[in-house]
């Protein structure tokens, strides 16, 4: 018999995939192709099956979900605090396609005055490209941007919140494009880095969280563990609910995988506390 904590995932994953499908113009058959049956995919949409991770990350593939569109909880410092504010308030209400049109503008540009600036326009524009295009190339093209403009100066260790920021976020993009490698490489640094730096910035959890999600996705769960459970109690240090219901469902999820059942159970009650707070 399901759970209610169960149900209420299997309500949310099929609403995703049933609404993203029918956006998109796809019949489920064109959707199921290859990946598994179309009564499956009925299934998954009404509700009454949880996929697994492999399944629903192929079907997320398919349907050019991005998992991380709530990439930024607070605005990002710029010289220009309106101009900072406005990119801000698009991104933050996922209007991407003004946002772009917005960054696009000469006058945003030549606000525009030191490389914390640029760091921060690049990042923003590679972002936005990859939440309205799912072009995964031109994402990497405006980070690697961004990422010459970091303020350290091997370009190796992230000194700053927009430093880690744009580090995770190449993660992000090579694990998409399959350059798994480059990704757990760009992962690790910015993990270490945000462990290591006294900031209570709520961006900041976002980064163990993408590096964990990673790891779990390639079914190293131990070291998914060993990654989120220390951005965990970071989050909580500092009081913070962003990111909370992911990380404990994460958690919850990998303890399951590894068959703990009795600690799996501890952050399943910690998501249903956690995931009415925001």
């Amino acid at each position: 018999m399901a759970t209610m904590y169960e149900n209420d995932i299997q309500v949310r994953i099929g609403f995703l995939i049933k609404g993203t499908r029918k956006k998109l113009g796809i019949s489920q058959r064109d959707l199921a192709d290859g990946i598994c049956s179309q009564p499956m995919i009925s299934s998954i949409e009404r509700g009454d099956y949880i996929p697994n991770a492999i399944l629903f990350m192929q079907l997320c593939g398919r349907l050019n979900i991005s998992l991380d569109d709530s990439f930024l909880k607070e605005e990002l410092k710029m010289g220009s605090r309106k101009l900072g504010g406005q990119i801000f308030d698009l991104c933050k209400k996922h209007r991407y396609a003004e946002m772009i049109a917005f960054m696009d503008q000469p006058t945003v540009i030549d606000d525009l005055s030191s490389n914390e600036d640029y760091q921060t326009y690049y990042y923003y524009y590679g972002c936005g490209v990859y939440q309205l295009y799912h072009d995964a190339i031109s994402a990497k093209r405006y980070l690697k941007m961004a990422f010459m403009y970091a303020s350290h100066t091997k370009k190796t260790e992230p000194r700053s919140e927009i430093d880690m920021l744009v580090m995770n976020a190449l993660g992000v993009i090579e694990a998409k494009l399959g350059n798994m490698e480059s990704a757990y490489q760009y992962f690790k640094v910015s993990h270490k880095a945000a462990m290591l730096m006294q900031d209570s910035r709520e961006n900041i959890n976002v980064v163990g969280y993408q590096y964990g999600y990673a790891l779990f996705l390639d079914e190293r769960y131990q070291e998914a563990l060993k990654v989120l459970l220390p951005a965990f109690d970071r989050v909580m240090e500092i009081e913070s609910y962003f990111m909370l219901p992911e990380y404990a469902l994460l958690i919850m999820n990998c303890y399951k995988q590894l068959g703990n059942d009795r600690v799996a159970d501890k952050y399943k009650a910690q998501f249903e506390v956690f995931k009415d707070l925001n």
